[in-house]
């Protein structure tokens, strides 16, 4: 595969991954574009770049008083709200990747979740007095039920965080912690993958899917996700998020009718 091709898609992967607006999406239509091959492969080391971002982004909050009752039981339920999206990526791993990925599921996913996005944001960000601010505050079942919605987001076009945030707002979750958290349950799920791709000995997969240099090109497709994914981290950290949920919903449909027209008209 061409270098700049991985590095393009790695960029794209880098700052979708982490935004309401489905990396899955973005990089399915990258791939059609640039005419890639876009195999769960490819797609695991993106996710391995990303986990990595995450993991020094947040250093201080998941390593910080690691053996602490608190801690130990925030991890659990982590591990807990994980498990549905797991279970449920290795049961429809091979009807996602054939049957899932058509523009038309894309473009529709784009604009109907972007649409709800809006209105959960404008109707249901108020109706809790009392916010809970803090990821660790996060009840079992609340986490059960975030971790359980995550599997929607397995439909190419949904957006995992986008739909772990909206059902955190609607459990009683300021909308940034629940932003947060969504980052927070990417660890083991995106980190999961990665491991379990190794475990079915797919290695000869990820070398003949990023082509010669192999060793060139693996660095950039992981770097290149993780160097882009620390910047969007950093930034979404620093913008203002009175209304950005709305914001990353209208780009979602304006972006699933460009998508619909494009490749339907």
């Amino acid at each position: 595969m061409d270098t700049l091709k991985i590095l393009l898609v790695s960029i794209v992967q880098g700052i979708t991954e982490l935004l309401p607006i489905s990396s899955s999406a973005h990089i399915i239509l990258f791939g059609t574009l640039l005419k890639i091959d876009i195999t769960s492969a490819l797609l695991v080391l993106f996710h391995f770049g990303t986990t990595l971002a995450i993991i020094l982004f947040f250093w201080k909050k998941i390593f910080y008083k690691l053996f602490s009752k608190n801690k130990l039981v925030f991890l659990l339920k982590l591990f807990l709200a994980s498990l549905p999206a797991g279970v449920a990526g290795l049961l429809f791993e091979n009807t996602i990747s054939s049957r899932l990925h058509h523009p038309w599921i894309l473009g529709t996913s784009l604009v109907f979740w972007g649409i709800l996005m809006i209105f959960v944001e404008r109707k249901f960000t108020k109706i809790h007095k009392e916010k809970i601010n803090d990821i660790e505050e996060i009840s079992w079942k609340q986490a059960f039920i975030i971790g359980l919605s995550q599997t929607v987001a397995l439909i190419p076009g949904t957006s995992r965080s986008g739909i772990t945030t909206m059902t955190g707002i609607l459990l009683g979750l300021d909308k940034y912690t629940a932003f947060e958290y969504s980052f927070f349950l990417s660890i083991p799920v995106l980190g999961g993958t990665f491991v379990w791709l190794f475990l079915r000995n797919q290695v000869d997969s990820i070398l003949r899917i990023v082509g010669e240099p192999i060793i060139p090109n693996i660095i950039i497709t992981i770097f290149g996700t993780l160097l882009f994914s620390l910047l969007t981290l950093f930034v979404l950290k620093r913008i203002k998020r009175k209304n950005w949920l709305t914001f990353f919903g209208i780009y979602r449909i304006c972006l699933g009718i460009l998508v619909l027209l494009y490749f339907y008209l």
